[in-house]
């Protein structure tokens, strides 16, 4: 039997939030600062759904939502700035950490034994 976007949101939406506290701790990014506006963003693209799911399914469907917000957060921005006018705060998640650099030590005594 099909449910209200009300139903699924009564049911699921402490989860969810929750769920989406975990997974942006996972990733690196601030659970505090993003939970909100990701579950919105995953409500959002529920309220798109031709049809709701389920109630069986409904779980199923609100995670695989909130895999697609997430890989749209780490793809990047999805909209231009015009020139001239400053970026907008970024929400995503942080860059991936870089490869160490050889210690300025190592250079030095590899250049002195040479």
């Amino acid at each position: 039997m099909r449910v209200s976007l009300a139903t699924l949101y009564a049911r699921h939406s402490a989860r969810l939030a929750a769920r989406v506290a975990e997974r942006l701790n996972e990733t690196g990014a601030d659970p505090i600062a993003d939970v909100d506006d990701v579950t919105q963003d995953v409500w959002v693209l529920a309220a798109q759904l031709l049809a709701m799911p389920a109630q069986e399914n409904a779980w199923a469907v609100l995670t695989s939502l909130l895999d697609q917000v997430l890989a749209a957060m780490e793809s990047g921005p999805d909209r231009e700035v015009p020139s001239g006018m400053e970026l907008p705060a970024a929400r995503g998640l942080p860059p991936k950490p870089m490869a160490a650099l050889p210690s300025p030590a190592v250079e030095l005594a590899s250049a002195a034994a040479a």
